[in-house]
Order: C-alpha cells, then sequence, then structure tokens
C-alpha cells in the first residue's frame, strides 16, 4: 500500500476518519460556542469519563493542574474520590450517554451531592441529567467518541470557563489556525516526503512503538496508544518522563533486545529547564545504547498548544498505520463485544 494514493486510501477507509479527524479544528470551535450555565466558585473539579470520551479531560487536567490552583483530577472508574462533595464540580463526559461506567459515577455525584455538569450527544445521561436539572452540553451525534474530540474537550471548556476556573476556552479557540496548518501537514494530499504523519507511521509499521513524553504534554502521549491501538490495530504502550527514567529504561537498556519495540518520544518545544534536560539526557542514552529512537517534536508555544498540535499528529499517525495494514479504522469490534457482555 502506498500512502500517496488517495483513491486506494479512500477505498480503505470506509467510514471517512481520515475526514473525522481531520474536523478537529472545526470541531473544536463550534463548541466553543455553546452556551453553558454553571454555578461559580468551585476549587474542586472531578472530570469523569472512560475511552475517547475522556481524552479533553485528560488535556484540561494537565492544563488546570499547571495553571491554577484548582484540585482536579480525571477519573476513569465506576465511583468517584472520598473527597468529592458538595463543593465540587463534576463533569461527566460520555460521547453516546449510555456508557455503563459513566452512568455508575453519575449516580455517584448525586450521592456526594455534588455540583453536575454534563457533555454528551444523548442517551440515558442526557435523560437522567435533564430530568434532574444539571448543566448540559450536548454535542452533535454519529461520530465515534475518538473522533469527537474537538466536540467534547470544547464542551467542557467552556463549562470551565463560565464556572470560573481558569480561560481554556480563550485559550483554545487561538489556537485554532495552528492546529488547521497542523491537519493541512498532514492531509493524505501531502506526499510522503513532506508530510511528517506519513513518515512517523513507515518508520514505526511493523514494530511494539512505546511513546515516551514529559509530563506536561503526557495527554498526548496517551493519546499516541490510545489511537493506535483503535485506529491502527495494533499494541502501543505509553511511558511518562521522568518516572519512566526509574524503571522503564532498565528493561530498553539492560534488558535483551529483539528490534520488535520502537520507543518514539514526543518533544515539546514548550518544556523548559529540568524538564527539557531530562528529556534530552534520557533520549541520548537510548541513541548511545543503539536502540534507534524516533524523536517528534511538537511545537506550541505553551503546553497546551504542544498537547493539540501532538494530538492532530498522533491522529494521522494512526490512520496511516491503518492504511499501511490495509485495515479500515474505525470498527473496533472487541470493544463493542465486551460492551455486549456487560449487558
Amino acid at each position: 500500500m502506498t500512502l500517496d494514493d488517495v483513491s486506494g486510501l479512500a477505498n480503505i477507509d470506509a467510514s471517512n476518519m481520515l475526514g473525522q479527524m481531520a474536523a478537529l479544528p472545526d470541531q473544536l470551535l463550534a463548541s466553543l460556542s455553546s452556551e453553558v450555565n454553571v454555578d461559580k466558585g468551585s476549587r474542586k473539579l472531578c472530570l469523569c469519563g472512560l475511552g475517547g470520551s475522556a481524552m479533553g479531560a485528560d488535556v484540561l487536567c494537565d492544563h488546570l493542574e499547571a495553571t491554577t490552583d484548582a484540585i482536579v483530577s480525571v477519573v476513569r472508574d465506576v465511583r468517584l474520590p472520598g473527597w468529592v462533595d458538595e463543593e465540587t464540580l463534576t463533569i461527566l463526559l460520555s460521547y453516546s450517554g449510555n456508557t455503563r461506567e459513566t452512568l455508575a459515577m453519575y449516580a455517584d455525584a448525586q450521592r456526594h451531592g455534588s455540583r453536575i455538569a454534563v457533555v454528551t450527544s444523548g442517551g440515558r445521561l442526557m435523560q437522567l441529567s435533564e430530568e434532574n436539572g444539571d448543566s448540559i452540553v450536548r454535542v452533535p451525534p454519529g461520530l465515534q467518541p475518538r473522533a469527537a474530540l474537538g466536540h467534547l474537550l470544547g464542551s467542557a471548556a467552556v463549562v470551565l470557563e463560565d464556572a470560573g476556573v481558569a480561560p481554556v476556552a480563550t485559550e483554545l479557540r487561538r489556537m485554532v489556525p495552528s492546529l488547521r496548518e497542523e491537519v493541512r501537514s498532514c492531509s493524505a494530499l501531502i506526499p510522503t516526503e513532506d508530510n511528517p504523519a506519513k513518515t512517523i507511521a513507515k518508520s514505526i509499521t511493523g514494530t511494539l512503538p512505546f511513546i515516551y513524553s514529559s509530563r506536561s504534554v503526557r495527554s498526548a502521549g496517551r493519546r499516541w496508544q490510545t489511537q493506535i491501538n483503535e485506529n491502527s490495530k495494533m499494541l502501543c504502550l505509553y511511558g511518562e518522563l521522568p518516572e519512566a527514567d526509574h524503571n522503564q529504561i532498565v528493561g530498553w537498556v539492560d534488558g535483551p533486545k529483539d528490534g520488535k519495540n520502537r520507543p518514539v518520544f514526543l518533544r515539546a518545544s514548550s518544556d523548559r529547564g529540568m524538564m527539557a534536560d531530562i528529556v534530552k539526557a534520557t533520549i541520548s542514552i537510548f541513541e548511545d545504547f543503539r536502540l534507534d529512537p524516533l524523536v517528534v517534536d511538537l511545537e506550541g508555544e505553551t503546553s497546551l498548544e504542544s498537547v493539540m498540535r501532538g494530538i492532530v499528529l498522533g491522529d494521522h499517525v494512526s490512520f496511516y498505520l491503518a492504511m499501511l495494514q490495509g485495515i479500515d479504522p474505525t470498527p473496533v469490534s472487541s470493544i463493542s463485544e465486551l460492551k455486549k457482555r456487560l449487558g
């Protein structure tokens, strides 16, 4: 399969996952115009969701931890932490509105007496929220949750800004032009030699990629992992620096080398000081021990911009990895089977 055969790619991509991913900047801009009325004053934030629906929560949590004094946590579970109370703003993100675990967390938020805001396209979560008078942002239906990140992220950002937590919606709005440029650079119309996403995909196809990044852009690293898992139907793992330097590095350097694993470092231009030194030193060790690290530079004036541009790039990498295998990226039959078994 050649990645520059645009019509061939379209034949494999039956559900137009590429088009859905490329729409992220437009989704983001549209959702940032949403209107919501949320009580002000919460400095304790609990962001809840599973899978692709929770990705926007990761982005927001990492940004808020670094830029505000709010206590914020992302919960992927069936119950909430014990610290959630009536002073907590709990934001539940479920694209379908029918995710069992998220519905369980909604019920737990009610038991805790928490303030509740919901981001969803419908389903049982929408019904319960309407009955209980919660703040609701409704997003357009009909997409895979992982392809609705712009809608989910932008809507949750609007909730946070309206609640007086941080002007994150305003910050995201300013990034839309640079995200559109990132999408253009990864377009199927751009030949492989000039296309960073196609080049990266070709370099890691047939391997088990391990994605590494600094903590400040870890949500981009997680997104690379999950998109390669779901779109490319490949195993892919993620590690965070500096933590991985105190355990995983031993397996790489001191363990057996079979050439099947490929370290990929997301190096953010927004990293400074000690963290930038840690990333540089780690990459140098991987290079000196001939572990063939792939270094991907994430541009951006802030960590949030580096994350968002990294997400756009990683989404396209996962798409082209699927194309190299001749796989339609949209179906996720194993997840559907698990949901069926859970009833």
